[in-house]
């Protein structure tokens, strides 16, 4: 009789304890589940580009104990597209110290910088992430680097091939380093070529163009920039004609009040000529519009022919 209650007794306890434990991982599962949820309310707001609403959204989740940290890096990205940058370093930081190998993060890193004007530390991490990771990156993360890095580092090539050879090497400036795959060898996202492509033609060069050729207008600036660029990269004319049009469509760009717009094209067309004075002057004028003074009087310093009016006016 004894025997019979003592395991009875255990039997209750092996029962209670499976009950406790299946609570524990109940309450486990739901907690995981509104963390995912709360992640894809996250990232549905960065999708849509509501950033305020995104940091709100995230601050009332650290309030209640739910915030997933997975989104940490995309509230540094709402901070920086809002403007602050102090925060957006902040968070980058904290997402960091979490997960070093974030390369999405230390993307955005570089763009605080460069947002600082603090271009050498801007190149020297996306330097780094190309040393560390360029054989993983994927095509979005290569094209992100050559546009926010491609520009200041094609001002300087001799220094950028000296300081940054990783990202020398990635933009075609020099060789790669020893054990790194020659930029030939990198994958880039592939150009598309167009059956079709209106290219502005200039005064004194007759531009070979199809018959939908027109000088860039409101049907023309629907296209974003970068299939602009794609789309003039792909036809079958000289390089000349090609800077050529880029600075056209940026013209165009820039009167429609599309200054990152302008930013892109001309950056393509510096990259097929980086000594065009035309390019230069161009890209010193809209910077200085777009209210980076100190970049527009550097890159307006690169041209051949000195134009100390334009330097005056730059500096202003």
């Amino acid at each position: 009789m004894k025997k019979r209650k003592k395991n009875n007794a255990e039997r209750a306890q092996k029962q209670q304890r499976r009950k406790e434990e299946g609570k524990r991982k109940g309450k486990g599962t739901i907690a995981m589940t509104n963390r995912e949820n709360e992640a894809a309310r996250i990232r549905g707001y960065m999708e849509k580009k509501a950033y305020a609403d995104a940091i709100n959204a995230f601050a009332d989740m650290t309030a209640a104990g739910t915030a997933p940290e997975e989104c940490f890096g995309d509230i540094a990205r709402a901070y920086f597209e809002t403007g602050d940058t102090t925060r957006a370093a902040d968070w980058v930081t904290t997402t960091l110290t979490r997960d070093p190998q974030n390369v999405d993060v230390r993307i955005l890193l570089g763009r605080i910088c460069l947002k600082e004007k603090r271009t050498q530390d801007a190149l020297k991490v996306y330097d780094n992430i190309l040393a560390s990771h360029g054989n993983v990156l994927t095509e979005a993360q290569r094209a992100a680097i050559e546009r926010y890095a491609g520009l200041e580092a094609r001002l300087s090539p001799a220094e950028t091939r000296t300081k940054y050879p990783h990202l020398a090497a990635f933009l075609g400036l020099g060789t790669a380093p020893v054990g790194v795959p020659a930029p030939s060898a990198v994958k880039k996202p592939a150009v598309p070529a167009p059956k079709d492509v209106a290219v502005p033609p200039a005064k004194d060069v007759a531009v070979p163009a199809p018959k939908s050729a027109a000088v860039p207008g409101e049907k023309a600036l629907k296209l974003n920039a970068s299939e602009t660029a794609a789309k003039i990269l792909g036809e079958d004319i000289r390089p000349n004609e090609k800077v050529r049009a880029l600075n056209a469509f940026a013209g165009a760009a820039y009167m429609a009040g599309d200054y990152e717009g302008a930013k892109f094209l001309l950056t393509k067309a510096l990259e097929i000529d980086p000594g065009c004075d035309s390019s230069i002057k161009n890209m010193a004028v809209l910077l200085h519009d777009m209210g980076d003074t100190d970049r527009a009087v550097r890159v307006a310093s690169e041209m051949k022919d000195t134009n100390f009016l334009l330097l005056r006016l730059l500096k202003s």
